[in-house]
Order: C-alpha cells, then structure tokens, then sequence
C-alpha cells in the first residue's frame, strides 16, 4: 500500500491510497471464497462451485465492493495509527478505480480534531469576588416587588431556570452574556424570586387614566385590600407565612448573589484561557454548536408555544442571519470546551461508576431503547466529566 497525506485548513484531511494488483486479488479471493462456502448452488457441493459460477451468482460487483470495503477498513485504519489521526468525523471515501484483476485506489477525506496548545493554565491568578451581603432592605424590596405584582394580578410567568452546573450554563449561551430565554424581554422587563425558588418574570401594564377610576397603587386604598404584604398574600403564593416567605426569598437571592460571582469568576477564568490557548477550530464544530444552540431555542419556543418560524419573525431576522450573529459565541464555545477537555485529561479527571449511577437513578430511561441509553451514559459522563474540570481549574486558580 501507499498513500499521499494533504493537509488542509482547519483540519481537514485528504489521503490517496493505492493498493497493488496482487493485495487486491487476494483479498477478492478470500470475499469469493467466504460466498462460495456460504451460499447454495444448484448442482454443486458446498465450496466446490468454481469462480464463474460464485460471481454469477452473487453479482461480481458485490464481491468486488466488499472487497474494497475490506481493504479500506484496514488501511485506513493502519494510517489513523501510523499518522495518529483522530478524525471528529465519518471519513467521506470515493473509490477511483475498482476492477477484477486490477489495482485498487480511493481518496478519503476527513477532519481531525483541533490540537490545543494550552500554555501554563495554573500560573492563571484570579481574585474571586465576595458574594454582597443580603439585607433585610433586600428581602424586602423583593417581597414588595411580588406583592405589588400580585395584588394588581399582572404576574406573568415567563420561564423557570433551573440550577445547572457552571461549565454547562456557559456552554448554553447563544451570545455573549445573553440566553435564549430572556431574549425576547424588554430591556425594562424585572424578575423576582417566587415562594417556590423560581425565577419569575413580571411586567407592570400601564392603565389608562380613566375618570373616576383611580390607577392601581390607588386601588390598593380599597376597603378589604391589605397595602402591604401579609400572611395571606404568603400563602397564596405558596408560603406557610411571611416569615417564611422572608426566610425562603432571603435564600433565593442568596443562591442568585453567589451563582453571580460563580459565573463571573468563570467568565474571568475562560477569558484568560483564551488568551494563552492556541486552537484552530473546524466549522464542523461551530456548526454542530449551532445546531445545539438552535435545538435549545426550539425547546424553549415550545414551551412558550411558539415555533421558530414566529421567533424569526417577532426579532425581524431569518435563520441564516440568526446563526451568523450566534457563530462568534459558538465558536466560543467549542474552544472552551476543548480546552476544558485538554486539562481534564492531561490531570487525569475521572468519572467514577458510582457518581454516574447516582446521577442516571434521578433520570427517566423505562421508555429508552438500549442505544439510547447508551448516549443518555456517555452525555452525563462528559457533564461530570466538565463539572469536575472546571471544579479543578476555578480551585487552582482562584483565590
């Protein structure tokens, strides 16, 4: 065999081989011989039939493409060690010349997975900021914020972020600073904590003044409508009382405060990262983190009830120019998680059998076929996997 290496951008791969007329015809041989022993012939014994009569029979040109199938498997496979190619993706492979009694060649072309040139990541010093201090001013600025949407009944439930681990929440964004979710709010749009831990997205509707009918702060003057927050106005949004509700939104902007610095200390630590790595990153990358990206749009719009097609039309943009805008996010993205992936494996992060079972028992898979399954393991072990990383590297760093 030989073959003719070109290296082109961004990773991508070209090799021609060629095989000889001698390796191809011994490898057509064993394939013949494979059919003439497993198929039935009429009027001949099991691996008696000759070779005209075994290539009439199975079709010479299944023989000859399972031949060629054999031979590339195996070289291709004999180049990947020799030239240590680790391709991210299927190798596309067009056969040049296939015939009986010939020689063999075919071109595969492919994309390796980037090399990172990490520098000296644990020489990175960040001071990390000391979460603010939640008032008792806090707790009750927050709790006048529900109320007054309450009692005007304008609270309208936007979304529900769930705790997740940093390095995914970073992986998530679309751009910069920015999620799909919060999006299509308006700049004035404010949230608050609910008695339940969620996040809740309210806006105040402006009422016009009509005579004789007062706005809604003046409202709250009417006889039977307390002015301030009490314990049934708590436990109407789920409290046993206000002192629960002050205990409950007191935590709730104590896990935000601190989940603030988290993300800003990593955003510091991915930026530094970013300065001293070297990667050249294949659009197949981006375009797959794009997809993603779009697959968590989709999601998010169908819990809304919308579809994309009204998500394009309300931001006054098409698909092409939406992922245009994400691709320099995207492209953020990969980098940080080859990196991320570069320093789990060079300080040997491992995931242990019992920290992925205790994560896979909170997770639904009766109704999952054994493949799917499969993927459900391998996903949630590369989310502990990054969880654990990126654990390692804010400890080494941070002070």
């Amino acid at each position: 065999m030989q073959y003719q290496v070109t290296r082109g951008e961004k990773g991508k791969i070209e090799v021609k081989v060629g095989v000889t007329k001698a390796e191809f015809e011994g490898t057509y041989n064993l394939t013949l011989n494979k059919y003439r022993n497993d198929v039935k012939i009429a009027g001949f014994r099991p691996g008696k039939a000759p070779d005209d009569v075994v290539e009439s029979h199975v079709g010479l040109a299944k023989i000859l493409n399972e031949s060629a199938s054999t031979l590339i498997s195996k070289h291709l496979g004999d180049i990947f060690k020799k030239e240590d190619f680790v391709p991210i993706d299927s190798p596309n492979v067009a056969v040049e010349s296939l015939s009986k009694d010939s020689p063999f060649s075919f071109t595969s072309t492919f994309t390796l997975k980037p090399k990172v040139v990490l520098g000296d990541w644990k020489k990175i010093k960040i001071k990390k900021v000391k979460a603010k201090e939640i008032t008792d001013a806090d707790v009750n600025n927050s709790i006048k914020n529900i109320f007054e949407a309450w009692e005007k009944d304008k609270l309208k439930v936007k979304s529900h972020f769930s705790q997740e681990n940093s390095l995914k929440a970073s992986k998530l964004k679309v751009e910069e600073g920015e999620e799909p979710e919060t999006r299509n709010q308006k700049p004035e749009t404010k949230y608050i904590y609910d008695a339940h831990g969620n996040k809740v997205f309210f806006e105040e509707k402006k009422e016009p003044d009509t005579p004789g009918v007062g706005s809604g702060r003046q409202q709250g003057n009417t006889p039977g409508v307390s002015k301030e927050p009490n314990d049934n106005f708590a436990k109407a949004i789920g409290a046993r009382d206000l002192g629960h509700l002050r205990e409950i939104v007191k935590k709730d902007l104590e896990t935000l405060v601190a989940d603030q610095v988290e993300a800003k200390l990593e955003e510091e630590i991915f930026a530094k990262l970013l300065e001293m790595c070297q990667i050249e990153v294949p659009d197949i990358l981006i375009d797959d983190e794009l997809n993603r990206i779009l697959i968590r749009l989709n999601s998010q719009l169908e819990r809304q009830k919308k579809t994309l097609e009204d998500y394009l039309k309300e931001q006054n943009t098409t698909l092409d120019a939406l992922k245009a805008k994400w691709r320099p996010q995207a492209e953020k993205n990969v980098r940080i998680s080859l990196i991320m992936d570069n320093i789990g494996k060079s300080e040997k992060v491992m995931v242990s059998k019992e920290e992925l079972e205790a994560t896979l028992k909170n997770v639904k898979s009766d109704n999952l076929s054994n493949e799917q399954k499969a993927d459900l393991e391998a996903y949630v072990a590369v989310s502990i996997f990054q969880a654990k990383t990126l654990d390692l590297v804010k400890k080494t760093v941070s002070s």
